[in-house]
């Protein structure tokens, strides 16, 4: 189980989310403050089998960060998510490795800028 609280930097700003629910199956944190509020959600999910035979576990981390509106500009929302899967008989480390390797990629150096500005 993770922490009761999470800490994130977005842009400059540094945020701690606090945990405000668990269960056997998952966990959310949020922050709010006056401008802004940030909501993150970690759960965990069994499918069912699929047509190749094989039960698939499937770990989803969603992410929303929300900017409050201000007489001067809109309401702004963003929002990030992270699925992994691994077999039922497959290692939770590969799984891991395969998303981390993933997640490296993405933090290189343009390629989170590129892919938000639609880049493929």
């Amino acid at each position: 189980m993770f922490a009761n609280t999470l800490d994130f930097t977005i842009g400059s700003n540094s945020f701690t989310l606090k945990r405000v629910n668990q269960d056997s199956f998952g966990s959310e944190y949020k922050y709010s403050g006056s401008t802004e509020a940030i909501n993150l959600k970690i759960r965990h999910s069994d499918e069912p089998v699929g047509k190749d035979g094989l039960k698939m576990k499937r770990h989803n981390v969603y992410m929303e960060y929300v900017q409050y509106p201000t007489p001067t500009s809109l309401l702004k929302k963003y929002t990030a998510t992270c699925t992994f899967r691994q077999d039922q008989f497959g290692a939770p480390a590969f799984a891991a490795d395969v998303v981390t390797s993933l997640n490296a990629w993405i933090n290189t150096s343009g390629v989170a800028a590129g892919l938000a500005s639609g880049e493929n």
